[in-house]
C-alpha cells in the first residue's frame, strides 16, 4: 500500500516540466520531510559549476542555466555583504519572522501564514509590479526552512510554494510559483562580520508574458536585491528592529 500523500506532490507532464497539485492536508511531519527535500534540491543548486554568465554589476555577479523543473531559468547572484551571516538571514526572512518587510523596495506585503517550528514556515509575500507595469503585481506562498552546514560555514534559507486551502489567491495579484531555491551565507575568510551571499532563484511569474520581458526583468531585480539589502543593514535605523 502506497504511504500518506503530501500536499504538494510533483507529477511530470508530458514535456517534462513538474507541476504542483494539491492532495490534502499536511502534518507537521509532512512539512519536515518536505523541507529536507527542499534543502537538498537547494544545496545541490548552490554547489553545481554549469551556470553561464548574465547581466552583472560592478558589486552583483549574476549567472543563469535551464531549468528542469519548469520551462524557463534558474538564476544565480552572488556578492560579498558587510554584515555576518545569521544578520543578513534575519533581514531577508519574511515579516515578522524576519525584516525582509520592513526594507525590500520590491515587496508589497509579507507575512507568516504558519510557524511550524523556529526555523521552517509557511510565508507569503507578494511583489509590486514591475518593469513599467509590464509585469503585474505577484503573490507567492512558500514553505521556507533556516539550514547550517556548520562544517562549511554555510547559513540558508530554502524554499519552494506550496499550496495551501488558507491562503487561497487574491485579487489584483497573479499567483506565481517559486521552485527551489534559497539564500547561502559564508562568513568571508578573515572577516567574520562579512559574509558571501549566494542567492538562487526560479521563479515561474505565470500568466501571459513574453519570455523576452521575463528574462530582462529577472537578472536585475536580483542585483537591485542586494542593493537594497546592503542599504538595509548599513541603515542605523532598522539596527533597532
Amino acid at each position: 500500500m502506497d504511504g500518506p500523500k503530501t500536499l504538494d506532490q510533483y507529477r511530470k507532464s508530458s514535456s517534462g516540466v513538474e507541476k504542483f497539485i494539491s492532495v490534502g492536508v499536511r502534518s507537521k511531519m509532512d512539512y519536515r520531510e518536505e523541507a529536507d527535500s527542499i534543502a537538498r534540491r537547494a544545496y545541490d543548486l548552490y554547489k553545481s559549476t554549469d551556470w553561464k554568465a548574465a547581466e552583472s554589476s560592478k558589486d552583483v555577479k549574476v549567472s543563469y542555466k535551464k531549468s528542469t523543473e519548469f520551462d524557463g531559468h534558474i538564476y544565480r547572484a552572488e556578492c560579498i555583504i558587510d554584515s555576518p551571516p545569521e544578520k543578513v538571514i534575519r533581514y531577508i526572512l519574511p515579516s515578522p519572522r524576519g525584516l525582509r518587510g520592513k526594507w525590500d523596495k520590491a515587496v508589497k506585503e509579507s507575512e507568516v501564514i504558519e510557524k511550524i517550528d523556529e526555523d521552517l514556515i509557511v510565508g507569503r509575500s507578494a511583489t509590486h509590479s514591475v518593469a513599467m507595469g509590464l509585469i503585474s503585481s505577484r503573490d507567492f506562498v512558500d514553505l521556507i526552512t533556516i539550514r547550517r552546514y556548520p562544517n562549511e560555514g554555510i547559513i540558508s534559507t530554502n524554499s519552494r510554494s506550496i499550496q495551501r486551502k488558507d491562503c487561497p489567491p487574491k485579487d489584483g495579484f497573479v499567483r506565481g510559483l517559486n521552485y527551489h531555491g534559497g539564500t547561502f551565507c559564508t562568513a568571508v575568510e578573515g572577516d567574520p562580520n562579512s559574509c558571501h551571499v549566494v542567492n538562487i532563484v526560479q521563479t515561474d511569474l505565470s500568466g501571459m508574458l513574453p519570455t523576452s520581458v521575463v528574462e530582462s526583468a529577472l537578472p536585475a531585480n536580483l542585483i537591485d536585491f542586494f542593493h537594497d539589502l546592503d542599504a538595509a543593514l548599513k541603515d542605523h535605523n532598522m539596527n533597532g528592529f
